[in-house]
């Protein structure tokens, strides 16, 4: 299961990328320095114009992969986690 997550991390990096790049052409190097720095403002940004810029459908696949990474990430993290004291010889 670390693979699908490793996958989903990889996808949401390459769908956060994608709408990087349109936040750079589009409102310059500041704002895209912001948006390199800071991904939620990335996020946002791409949510507020993806209407405008005709990324709806990344947008929309960037928060599913995104929900769906935290998920399995929880599920399976918390698989780690040790259940009590470990015995006594």
């Amino acid at each position: 299961m670390s693979i699908l997550i490793m996958c989903l991390g990889l996808v949401n990096l390459v769908l956060a990328i994608i709408v990087l790049i349109k936040l750079f052409q589009n409102e310059g190097a500041l704002k895209g320095i912001l948006g390199l720095i800071c991904g939620l403002y990335t996020f946002i940004w791409g949510w507020m114009n993806a209407t405008k810029l005709g990324i709806k459908n990344i947008m929309l696949a960037w928060t599913a992969i995104l929900i769906l990474y935290f998920i399995l990430s929880f599920a399976f993290g918390a698989t780690m986690i040790p259940r009590g004291l470990p015995a006594t010889p």
